[in-house]
């Protein structure tokens, strides 16, 4: 049996299995992903041992406390479903001291639900759902004697189902914008399923943490060329610095919420966003009149908790409502349902309007499968500019979602990023090739081939994108083109003369273009190209004065 005294050593237990298997998952992510699952799962695992060293009157209670602190610290994909998980906890174990195979059972099973609920995977998308799956079915079979010989079959059940995962082709999260080229990768959550459950055999078998609640006691030197203080400190940091030096224009919440130093009128529109960090200057750069009211980031390239979305909500607000911006990735999805929903209860009005531009990760009748790129500084810049105006929630939402509709993007990606944490590229990239569809976290594209001229590659981006388009039939539109945080400006401006001049020659007026790099990945060379086929409702929103530490509009 397991009782409510052993609950703080058993997250001990967790915290340090995950602290030595952070190398070994940020490899298996970093083969479709970003190549940071092994630091996200680390940080949930330090958090909810915080959490779990208070006294519990009961096995329920110190559930939901670490769920809590999931939820609240992990972000990122991986953290809603893990904090979904644990939170069963809190309902299966609720008023119970100790606990055997059977209230285990049921614990997973519920959680099986709840992770399925919440990511909307089922078996076979490539997900933690293949390892914990098998194991609920293990473990419905009934036939074992005590917790430690149940939980044993559970974790070679999940193993087993995580190997499987090789032959799978992703169609849940970032790595599903790489579809075939997953096939051959074992799933990163699974594994790390796995890893919980085996944790649950050994710790029910004497196992216990060598230096149970202590931190690491070795000093962190940064990569070579990355001029970082420590990583659990840099996002912080950079927004520190950044307040810092606008203070006219934003200012840092205690609860690191990047807000308007000059909040707008009351009873307008608000425009917030929750994201990951790393992409500097990326939204932080863009709070301000005619723009974000208030913006929070999660760790690098993991988006901030729903709870902290939640809590930007609060901050931006205006007493007319709040449209939410949301990048379609999966981390930023399910963080900002969570953050919705317990906004709503507050009783605040809120609209979320999910963005997607990349037309490389699927076709115009699967539109709302887009991962959100650079274009979706059309939205933020028409809705902010609407919110300004006075226009109600419903009107500056429904304006967003009509811009995002009319947007598509590309990018291109010429020298791979590094991790500024560890200094270990994101993908490889072969000397004298490019790929094309590369995402902001440094997520492998969908295409490589040989090296080509700036005027190619623009020309090449424009067929496809333009051929997108082709529904609006666009004579008038906006140019975004943004770098990938390693490429100068002198080639962003030789990439822009090349679109101005190929757009006139096709016979489509150029209402406005922006060329900077907003949204970066590191030291990555490249760009995006992203077009909006604008009408006079857009362009006069898109017209309306703009100022934030990055942008500003008409350009000063």
């Amino acid at each position: 049996m397991f009782n409510v005294r052993q609950f703080g050593l058993l997250f001990s237990l967790f915290r340090e299995r995950f602290d030595q298997k952070l190398a070994e998952l940020n490899a298996l992510d970093s083969a479709v992903g970003d190549g940071d699952h092994g630091f996200t799962m680390a940080r949930t695992m330090r958090a909810a041992e915080t959490a779990s060293r208070a006294e519990f009157p009961d096995l329920g209670a110190g559930f939901d406390a670490v769920a809590d602190a999931m939820a609240e610290n992990a972000g990122g994909a991986i953290g809603p479903l893990m904090a979904a998980l644990f939170a069963e906890g809190g309902i299966v174990f609720a008023d119970k001291k100790e606990a055997g195979l059977e209230e285990f059972y049921s614990f997973l099973k519920g959680g099986l639900q709840a992770v399925q609920d919440v990511g909307n995977a089922q078996p076979g998308d490539k997900t933690l759902v293949d390892a914990l799956s098998p194991a609920v079915k293990v473990l419905s079979e009934n036939k074992y004697k005590s917790l430690a010989e149940g939980i044993k079959a559970a974790a070679e059940a999940a193993r087993i189902g995580t190997e499987e995962t090789r032959q799978m082709a992703a169609a849940q999260g970032r790595a599903s914008f790489a579809a075939d080229r997953s096939i051959g990768h074992q799933d990163a959550g699974a594994t790390s399923l796995t890893i919980l459950l085996r944790t649950f055999h050994d710790f029910f078998i004497g196992a216990r943490a060598s230096a149970a609640g202590e931190e690491e006691n070795g000093i962190y030197s940064p990569p070579p060329g990355k001029l970082i203080n420590h990583p659990d400190d840099m996002i912080r940091e950079d927004n520190q610095g950044l307040a810092y030096l606008y203070q006219d224009l934003v200012r840092l919440t205690p609860d690191n919420i990047l807000v308007r130093a000059q909040q707008k009128e009351p009873g307008k529109v608000a425009l917030v966003i929750g994201h990951g960090g790393g992409h500097t200057p990326s939204m932080g750069g863009f709070v301000g009149p005619g723009l974000l009211d208030a913006d929070v980031y999660g760790p690098v390239y993991t988006c901030a908790s729903g709870i902290s979305i939640a809590r930007a909500i609060h901050a931006g607000e205006r007493g007319g409502g709040v449209v939410l911006l949301v990048s379609n990735h999966s981390g930023d999805v399910l963080n900002a349902r969570l953050a919705v929903r317990r906004t709503r209860q507050d009783g605040i009005q809120i609209e979320p309007v999910i963005l997607g531009d990349d037309i490389a990760t699927a076709p115009r009748e699967k539109i709302q499968d887009r991962r959100g790129l650079g274009g979706l500084l059309f939205a933020l810049k028409i809705g902010g500019g609407a919110a300004e105006a006075g226009k109600s929630l419903s009107e500056v939402a429904e304006l967003m979602r009509k811009t995002n509709l009319r947007t598509a993007t590309l990018s291109v990606a010429v020298k791979p990023p590094t991790h500024p944490a560890t200094g270990e590229l994101l993908f490889e990239l072969p000397p004298g090739q490019i790929e094309i569809g590369t995402g902001v976290h440094g997520e492998v594209g969908v295409y490589r081939g040989a090296h080509l001229s700036a005027n190619e590659i623009i020309d090449m981006l424009l067929d496809r994108l333009l051929d997108d388009l082709k529904l609006y039939h666009p004579d008038s539109v906006l140019i975004f083109i943004n770098g990938a945080g390693g490429t100068s400006k002198m080639e962003l401006h030789i990439l822009y003369r090349r679109a101005y001049q190929q757009l006139g020659a096709r016979g489509i007026e150029v209402a406005a273009g922006v060329a900077d790099s907003y949204f970066t990945t590191q030291e990555m060379g490249g760009f995006s190209l992203s077009l909006c086929a604008v009408d006079q409702e857009l362009l006069t929103y898109w017209k309306m004065p703009a100022s934030g530490p990055s942008f500003h509009w008409p350009y000063q």
